[in-house]
């Protein structure tokens, strides 16, 4: 069991709402505080329970992540289901009155009031402070991970720090944003904390917990991160190769059992979950029991790929699938350009072992054997996003039923995120190695050493080939300053009303959601919005 502790009213005042009628119809704490941290068991079970928010319950929070990571640059497009979920995001119309930016504010928050919990209480569960500086590690972690999103989303936000037990903590509870570098040196320090105080790898049934070494990678992540846009701190590049380096190294990949697997799609198999290449990720398991797993598949898989009822929201365009090279095993498990159907599409237009193919010029799937277009004719759409196992989920599961888990941060990314840092510090031949271990195992091309500004136009078209779909692309076009070019790449024609909007400064940042700032008087949009 998984003890939710955390108090209801921290999870409404500092997630969402100020609705009464939200905090009578959603009871988080069924157990107090002094009954759960009454000894280690406890305590792991809280614990647990700050990974277990990441993939809670509602589900739709979950999947606006994807939303908003993945939807903003010049190779998205709709789904063949329409944009749905994705069209504001996708042609850059959002407002703050938008449901996804406030189900992220929502999902974050609640992660920090669950860890913010385990951090206060650790010490009382246990005695021995090695102990519970374990847990308050894995807490910590979380809780900086839940900051890199948000001020990856919105630029500087309220810090909290501490458990919020009662209504006088009105200073938290109502706080004011901090500033961008303010947010960022506040996850600099838990991140910190936690490679001191974790072990190198966990094993056995612990595996899947925090570890050092993934501590260490998501921490020259974020050193790279704050040497671009808006910090902007060029030191940061030295920093980032010097944490990365300590992961990154045949001894250090065996200290902290990181490398490559060997075959790309075998990294998002169910059946080799939490392999080397995983350097953390958060755990969905079906169950008869535990219906609600990850919708992932349902939602980004194209119809009869696996299960026959797939509603595809999400579409490349044809020209990133273009961007792979014909021999790249990373091409067709990324982008589902063809396909057999698996089960009967309710209008008749596909049925079991039908070929699929996607029409660059229709901009519609196909059904091969008859003809038909597969979908809404009137809705033009992209290629389908796969990066999962494609095994069907269980008989009887609801559409949400995949025992699919969110990835967060793969070696690979490491690897090219110091490979990106070595770069910007003048040693290109040293990136282009690191870079072409990731290709070479894409049984994609290598590349020689070059310029660096050729080789950091290389690393960056790589982090599209290796990483689109794995919550990166957004973040790396703010961050790299390249947001305007990527709309003027845009046609009108990928959008499904042919209303693109134009590039604005304030489209660098998602907007702070409407609730929040009728909430909390001390909140300040970002500009613009």
């Amino acid at each position: 069991m998984i003890y939710k502790i955390f108090p209801a009213i921290a999870l409404v005042l500092l997630s969402v709402t100020s609705c009464k009628k939200e905090l009578e119809e959603q009871p988080f704490s069924s157990l107090s505080s002094t009954t759960v941290f009454a000894d280690e068991a406890g305590l792991k079970n809280a614990t647990l329970g700050v990974y277990q928010s990441w993939t809670a319950m509602p589900f739709f929070d979950v999947f606006f992540r994807f939303v908003l990571a993945e939807s903003g640059h010049r190779y998205a497009t709709a789904g063949l289901f329409d944009a749905a979920f994705f069209d504001p995001y996708y042609k850059f119309g959002h407002t703050p009155t938008d449901g996804g930016t406030l189900a992220v504010w929502r999902r974050y928050f609640a992660t920090i009031a669950r860890a913010n919990t385990v951090i206060d209480n650790a010490g009382k569960a246990v005695s021995d402070t090695n102990i519970a500086k374990v847990y308050i590690a894995e807490a910590r972690f979380n809780r900086a991970y839940a900051y890199f999103n948000l001020v990856r989303d919105f630029g500087g936000v309220p810090i909290i720090k501490n458990e919020i037990k009662s209504l006088e903590q009105t200073s938290e509870i109502f706080g004011a944003r901090a500033t961008v570098e303010e947010t960022y040196n506040f996850i600099v320090e838990d991140l910190k904390f936690a490679e001191k105080s974790l072990p190198d790898k966990w094993t056995g049934n612990n595996l899947g917990r925090i570890s050092a070494g993934a501590s260490k990678a998501l921490l020259g992540k974020l050193y790279l991160t704050m040497a671009g846009k808006p910090l902007s701190k060029m030191e940061n590049y030295q920093k980032a190769v010097d944490k990365l380096n300590e992961v990154i190294s045949p001894s250090g990949e065996v200290k902290y059992n990181f490398g490559l697997e060997n075959n790309f799609v075998s990294v998002f198999a169910i059946n080799n979950k939490r392999n080397k290449e995983v350097v953390f990720s958060y755990s969905y398991f079906y169950s008869s029991a535990s219906p609600n797993a990850s919708l992932y598949p349902y939602f980004l898989f194209p119809p009869g790929l696996v299960d026959g009822d797939e509603q595809t929201r999400y579409g490349f365009t044809y020209d990133f699938y273009k961007l792979f090279e014909n021999s790249d095993t990373r091409r067709d498990f990324t982008a589902v350009e063809r396909y057999k159907f698996s089960g009967t599409f309710p209008n008749g237009s596909a049925n079991f072992g039908d070929s699929i193919i996607f029409d660059p010029i229709s901009r519609h799937y196909v059904n091969k054997v008859n003809g038909k277009i597969l979908g809404n004719s009137n809705v033009k759409c992209g290629i389908a996003f796969g990066k999962f196992d494609r095994v069907p989920r269980p008989a009887g599961a609801i559409p949400w039923g995949y025992s699919t888990d969110l990835i967060e941060l793969r070696y690979s990314d490491v690897l090219l995120c110091l490979a990106e840092a070595l770069n910007e510090t003048g040693r290109s031949g040293e990136a282009i190695s690191l870079l072409n271990r990731v290709r070479n195992r894409a049984q994609a091309s290598s590349y020689s050493v070059s310029s660096q500004n050729i080789v950091r136009d290389q690393i960056r078209k790589e982090r599209r080939l290796e990483l689109s779909g794995e919550f990166t692309t957004v973040y790396d076009i703010r961050r790299w300053g390249t947001l305007q070019n990527e709309i003027a790449a845009m046609s009108p024609s990928q959008i499904v009303d042919n209303n693109l909007n134009p590039y604005s400064p304030k489209l660098e940042l998602y907007p702070i959601p409407q609730t929040q700032l009728d909430a909390n008087p001390k909140l300040i949009q970002n500009k613009d919005w």
